[in-house]
Order: structure tokens, then C-alpha cells, then sequence
């Protein structure tokens, strides 16, 4: 073992001695990799020239913008959730108020005057494509949305008693990042009180009242409940009524009248506005782990800080030109990440097995907030989406296709499955059928001998009649969503859901509308 020890050494020694020096490069030339020298048994463990103190100011300039322009495009990152949060919170009060104007009964009496913190707003029927929220809507349940202020105390929700139907309140923070679930799954449909803790409060509560804690002070709720439509929407209506959202001083004290807050607009003003939101609102809902604070220990170099306000004219004008490139090359990772989520699967389907979940991965929590605002854990709701047949061509409606899932592989769920079409901008695909999505609920599905169910997916009406018809705009690209809600163990893995996600096919003959 010595003797090949030493061997080795010798080797080493008679390598570094036989390198030649390479001719030496200008401060920001693309210098290969460095080579060590050992003429005279003497090495130079210098770090490389490139890296070394520059002396070209035109060098530094550039330098300094890339700096904003790489910490601008994670900044931006970061922080997108939560300023589509505020746009979506503040828009949904202008959406509310519109339609009360037009006397449309579309919301709840609460929201006639506009949506406000910590006011439980329902939406009274299944979304259509009118209803333009941009957040990938279902057409299987009806939506009720809270916005939670917790700086001052917890809110206490109050949830019925519901065990014939599916429903689901999904409890996001500020960075619409998932923190806990409610509802037929995650509470098997029981009633009772719950309270929204904020990170600040710090207080007792009632022994009947179920504490969740929230990282941020801010955020929003999603109730989620089941229906078939038609006459089935009023008995969901009815149900939504019985959920209740009280600060706990009121819950406590039926007497006290509560004072509603409206809600912030984005501001857009000033320079570099972007970023002094998302400064602002982290600051008003700062991280409250290690790994959270983190990153900014890197923002601190764009003048992004979690406790001094932003001067932005403080900040380097290299460095400030950097960030506003930023801006818009994270628009464009953005608008092709959200073609992609998770991974691909052999069909072309989309495959997220994590959902809303983040953690530090902030550019899946961007794309989410783009793409659906909120995006379920896999546990209770499971998404495929593509913009792509199986053959990896870009879905239009010019052309036909079929989804068929073998009799084996129907899609394996406790609660319900659906397709949905999708125009570009996340909403629904008008159509004079008003057939916006088709699934295990849809009455009069047509299976194949074998048992296997194929679906149609074009513009207009196939041969064979509309049961097994999903519609998609004409001459469009559009996307498909397959919903997977409360999917059973054997789908939750990266091998198994091959089975399930069959591939979109392009069909070749033409197909006449009635």
C-alpha cells in the first residue's frame, strides 16, 4: 500500500511539472478553466484572473446591472404570489360591486356593498365563462372566498354539518401557499369551530374551538361544495349559508359589532413599483422560519429589506436597470413555466404530485398563483393539464381529438372527476351548450363494449351526438384540465399515473356538427 502511494505522488508531481503556463487573459475575457503550474516545484493556488479586482469601469457598470438583473428575476419570483394575491383581492371587490350595480344575484347580499376583510362572499352558481376570474375554475362546485386580516385576533369559522356531498375549505397564506384543509376529507365532514391564528396573537382559546395557525397575517379561504347543478344549486346555497367566519371577539361576545375594513388597492405608483410591493407586503407578513428569511439576505443587495422601507433611489442606477430587465424576462419564465408544471408525463399530461404545498420552491408557487391562484394538495385534488396532444403538437380547436380511458383506468377517485377546456387567459370556453366540463357526474355518458370511455374533444357537435362532448373553441389553442378529486392511494405516484392519464389523440377523419 506504501509503495502505491507513493507512486501515485510521483504521478502527480511529474503531471503539474509538465503543464504549460497558458498566456494570460484580460480581466473579463471567457478564460478556460484554470491550470495549476508547478515550474520549479512552486504552485499558484491565485484565484483565476477573471475573478480577480477589476480595473474596467465599463466592466463594473455591467456588472452591477447583472447583479439587479439576477436577484431582480428571483425577487420577482419570490414575490409574484403575493401581488397577485392583492390584484386578485382587490379585482374581486370591483367584480362583486359590478355585478351588484347590474342587479345580478351572482354573489351573496354581503358582498352588495363590495368584498371586505374577514367577510365570507359565496358565489351563488357554477362558474361560466361571463364569470372571467382567470383562476382555472371548476364547473363542479360552488366557490366561496374569505380574506383573512388576523393582525388584531383569530377568525373563528363555523362549519355545518355535511355528509351527503362533497365539500373542501382550502386555508392558504398570504403567498397562497397551502396551510391546512377543512371538509369531507382532512375532517370527515364533522362539524365544529375553528380559529385562524395569526403569527402575533398570542392569546387563549375556548376549549370548543380548534386552533390552526397561519403564518402570515393575511390570506384567503376557499370553500369548495359539490353540486350538480339546476335544482341541486339551491340546496348548495342554502348550505353555504350555514358557514359562518367571526373574529373570535365577536364569536365570544354575540353583541360586539364588527368593523369591516376594505381592502388595500395595489399600488402602481412610483419607481419601480413592483418591487416596493412586494417589499411592502412582505414586511406586513414577513417569514417567520430560517429558511424563509433566507433569501433575502440576498434581496439586501437590491435594496429589498424586511425592515427598512424602499428608497429605490438609493439604489445603484446599474443596478436598478438590471431589476427592470428583470421584470420582464421573469414574465417570460413564467409564461412557459405554466405550460409545464410538475413533470411530463409519456402521454404529455402534465403531472404535479406535490400541489400547493411549496415549501422554498418559489417558482412552482409562482406559476400556481398565475395559473390557478390556488392549487390543492394532492391529497385532496389532484390536476393534469396540457396544451398538448399525446404527440406533443399544440391542442387547437381546429382540429378533433378523443381522450379514451381503458376499463381498468377510469380515473380512481373517492369524491369525483372531471375534464374542463380552458382558453388561454384561464377561463372557461363559451359554447351556445353551455357544456363547460364533463366527468363522472355527466348524465348519459356513453361507454365503449370493453367497457373503456372515450371522450370528444373539438369546436362543434361529433356524428355521434353531444353525451361524450366536451367543446373547445374554434381554431384556438386551448388547454385541458383533468380533475382528480380525493384520488385514491394507488394514483398518488410517479410510476402508477401513467395508467391514468391517457393520451389526448388528434383525430384524422372529419367529424359534421348537427
Amino acid at each position: 500500500m506504501k509503495h502505491s502511494r507513493i507512486s501515485q505522488i510521483t504521478f502527480l508531481t511529474a503531471a503539474l511539472a509538465s503543464t504549460q503556463s497558458l498566456p494570460a487573459l484580460a480581466a473579463g475575457d471567457n478564460a478556460p478553466p484554470q491550470t495549476f503550474t508547478a515550474a520549479h516545484e512552486e504552485v499558484d493556488l491565485s484565484p483565476d484572473r477573471s475573478l480577480r479586482a477589476s480595473t474596467n469601469l465599463q466592466r463594473d457598470e455591467q456588472a452591477k446591472e447583472e447583479l439587479g438583473y439576477s436577484l431582480g428575476m428571483q425577487a420577482y419570483t419570490y414575490g409574484l404570489p403575493s401581488m397577485r394575491f392583492e390584484e386578485f383581492r382587490y379585482g374581486l371587490n370591483l367584480l362583486a360591486l359590478a355585478h351588484a350595480r347590474r342587479e345580478l344575484n351572482t354573489f351573496s347580499q354581503s358582498s352588495h356593498d363590495g368584498a371586505q376583510f374577514n367577510e365570507l362572499v359565496h358565489v351563488r352558481s357554477l362558474s361560466t365563462p361571463s364569470l372571467k376570474l382567470g383562476v382555472t375554475p371548476n364547473n363542479d362546485t360552488l366557490y366561496s372566498s374569505c380574506f383573512y386580516q388576523l393582525k388584531n385576533e383569530p377568525l373563528v369559522l363555523t362549519i355545518p354539518d355535511i355528509q351527503d356531498r362533497y365539500y373542501s375549505v382550502q386555508i392558504v397564506d398570504g403567498n397562497l401557499s397551502n396551510v391546512a384543509y377543512l371538509g369531507t376529507r382532512a375532517t370527515d365532514s364533522q362539524p365544529g369551530k375553528y380559529a385562524l391564528v395569526g403569527p402575533d396573537w398570542t392569546g387563549d382559546l375556548p376549549a370548543d374551538i380548534t386552533r390552526i395557525d397561519v403564518p402570515t397575517n393575511e390570506g384567503f379561504f376557499a370553500l369548495r361544495i359539490l353540486t350538480d347543478g339546476g335544482k341541486d344549486t339551491e340546496e348548495v346555497t342554502t348550505l353555504q349559508k350555514q358557514f359562518e367566519a367571526r373574529p373570535l371577539s365577536a364569536e365570544l361576545n354575540g353583541t360586539v359589532v364588527q368593523e369591516w375594513q376594505d381592502f388595500p388597492r395595489p399600488a402602481t405608483e412610483g419607481e419601480l413599483p413592483d418591487y416596493a410591493r412586494i417589499v411592502d407586503f412582505a414586511q406586513r407578513n414577513p417569514p417567520r422560519n430560517a429558511a424563509g428569511r433566507a433569501i433575502w439576505d440576498s434581496f439586501k443587495h437590491l435594496g429589498l429589506s424586511l425592515d427598512e422601507p424602499f428608497k429605490p433611489e438609493h439604489i445603484d442606477p446599474a443596478i436598478k436597470r438590471g431589476m427592470q430587465r428583470a421584470i420582464a424576462a421573469t414574465r417570460d419564465l413564467i409564461a412557459w413555466k405554466v405550460k409545464y408544471r410538475g413533470h411530463k408525463s409519456k402521454s404529455m399530461w402534465n403531472v404535479d404530485l406535490v400541489g400547493g404545498r411549496y415549501g422554498q420552491d418559489y417558482l412552482a408557487r409562482a406559476e400556481g398563483a398565475i395559473q390557478g391562484l390556488v392549487v390543492h394538495s394532492a391529497a385532496e385534488g389532484m390536476y393534469f393539464h396540457t396544451y398538448h396532444d399525446g404527440a406533443g403538437e399544440a391542442l387547437n380547436g381546429q382540429h378533433q381529438y378523443t381522450l379514451t380511458f381503458s376499463p381498468d383506468h377510469l380515473p380512481p377517485v373517492d369524491a369525483f372527476w372531471s375534464l374542463t377546456g380552458y382558453t388561454d387567459d384561464y377561463n372557461l370556453v363559451e359554447n351556445e351548450f353551455q357544456r363547460y366540463s364533463i366527468g363522472d357526474r355527466t348524465g348519459g355518458l356513453s361507454y365503449n363494449k370493453d367497457g373503456s370511455l372515450t371522450l370528444h374533444i373539438q369546436s362543434s357537435m361529433p356524428e355521434s351526438g353531444g353525451n361524450n362532448w366536451l367543446p373547445v373553441p374554434d381554431g384556438e389553442m386551448f388547454r385541458l384540465n383533468l380533475r382528480m378529486y380525493m384520488p385514491k392511494p394507488g394514483v398518488l405516484t410517479k410510476e402508477s399515473i401513467e395508467h391514468y392519464v391517457p393520451p389526448v389523440v388528434k383525430t384524422t377523419h372529419s367529424m359534421a356538427a348537427k
